[in-house]
């Protein structure tokens, strides 16, 4: 990069702080909240003192583009151009990129992209060349499939690290959870673009596709919009190419249950998504199934269809019942309790939405979202017909969440509460604080 280059990109970001009124440690504080990052004091004084070196162009924001395109809300392109995209570049020694050329050209997800989003989110980056040295040396030491560049051990482990950013994705901040996601994507973003026996391939699709839809979660719930539209359409496809129907089903089914939680997506859409899945996953009781029926009734309420939401949730109840007692039983119950409670709030059922949050409060675990969630829809119920204790419970739960914590899901769900209220309700002072509390996180 040219000392040109880094001028002019300093001089945008010293114009775009300017812009918002910012100080140079108010932008620190922006930066280190958009990658989860507590702004104590000496790590704002910290960041303060790279940020004048960034807007002198004496250095470029490498580690920390990504957190500028969050706090200003600006896609990263139109904010730095091309300009610290040269990956291969940047990589030290031990982290050194793949020399053969991409049979897909510029490979959508780089490995580089995910690394550098690994050496800001990460603890202590100083470990990070130890990790993949020894991840390296562990994957050299498998014998790899005929005509493969993966073994059998290396799809094994991929799958099975799924489960484990599943469970970190439920109660952990997004930014660890795509920290975890960012290292294991880098192993298996290189054999995505060569050439494998068939089997293989749909393998590793499988394997790729379950980590790109978590990806896409944590980029949504970070407020990443646009990096989250390019996980999900790279998870569908995966998907589609690993030819698991039910897997197929369950991308687009995640990606409704998440872009919902955005105000500016259309309900009508998603519905149509939601259907979608809902045909792949076919006919066969399964857990791709009721999830896929549970986000249709979801859908239904989103839209205004009270009578098909609340018949499409009875099919889900129903759906529950016929599961298998094994294998596909991963939906247990505190699952269909959550999505009862979701749909007869916000259809207004009190009674069964009642039944339904007493009954999941002895299934979920205390610091997981689905009980912020769960809390959440209760001051729901009571909107309506007691804006008052509404907003107080609203207020209590997201207050008492850490920053780091609040958000998209519980945003959304604290946002269902203002909306709810009657009109004038809506002008209290509370309402306005809890309005301003999910707006600024």
């Amino acid at each position: 990069m040219t000392e040109q280059e880094r001028r002019a990109v300093g001089a945008r970001l010293l114009a775009e702080r300017k812009a918002r009124r910012w100080s140079r440690h108010g932008m620190a504080r922006k930066l280190l909240s958009a990658v989860g990052i507590a702004p104590d004091p000496k790590r704002v004084r910290n960041m303060a003192r790279q940020i004048l070196d960034w807007e002198k162009g004496k250095n470029f924001p490498r580690d920390w583009a990504e957190a500028y395109t969050i706090a200003y809300d600006i896609p990263y392109d139109e904010l730095f151009g091309t300009v610290g995209l040269d990956w291969r570049d940047d990589l030290p020694s031990t982290l050194e990129a793949d020399p053969r050329p991409s049979s897909q050209g510029d490979d959508p997800v780089r490995r580089r992209a995910l690394l550098q989003g690994g050496t800001v989110l990460a603890a202590d980056a100083t470990i990070a060349p130890i990790l993949t040295t020894l991840t390296s040396a562990w994957q050299a030491s498998e014998p790899t499939l005929p005509g493969a560049t993966v073994s059998r051990s290396m799809l094994d482990d991929w799958e099975n690290a799924y489960e484990v950013h599943a469970t970190s994705y439920r109660i952990d901040p997004p930014t660890v959870v795509l920290t975890a996601l960012a290292w294991d994507w880098a192993d298996i973003a290189p054999h995505l673009r060569r050439k494998q026996p068939d089997g293989i391939d749909r393998d590793l699709a499988h394997a790729a596709s379950r980590h790109a839809f978590l990806i896409a979660g944590g980029m949504f719930e970070m407020g990443n919009r646009r990096h989250a539209h390019r996980w999900w359409t790279t998870s569908r496809e995966l998907a589609d190419k690993s030819r698991d129907h039910r897997l197929a089903s369950l991308t687009r089914s995640w990606e409704v249950t998440n872009r919902f939680q955005d105000d500016r997506e259309d309900p009508a859409e998603l519905l149509l998504l939601a259907r979608e899945a809902r045909r792949l996953a076919g006919e066969r009781p399964s857990f791709a199934l009721i999830y896929s029926v549970a986000e249709v009734a979801w859908a239904y309420a989103a839209v205004g269809d009270q009578d098909s939401s609340i018949a499409t949730i009875h099919e889900v109840e129903t759906l529950f019942e016929r599961l298998p007692s094994t294998g596909d039983r991963q939906w247990g119950e505190e699952r269909l309790r959550f999505n009862q409670s979701r749909t007869y709030s916000l259809v207004g059922d009190v009674r069964r939405a009642s039944e339904a949050q007493a009954a999941a409060h002895g299934l979920h675990r205390p610091n997981t979202y689905a009980t912020v969630q769960i809390a959440l829809h209760e001051a729901l119920l009571c909107a309506r017909r007691d804006p008052e204790e509404a907003l107080a419970q609203g207020l209590q739960i997201v207050t008492e969440l850490p920053q780091e914590r609040r958000i998209a899901r519980v945003q959304s769900a604290a946002r269902q509460v203002v909306t709810a209220l009657p009109d004038k309700a809506r002008e209290l002072p509370a309402a306005r604080e809890l309005q301003a509390l999910i707006t600024a996180t």
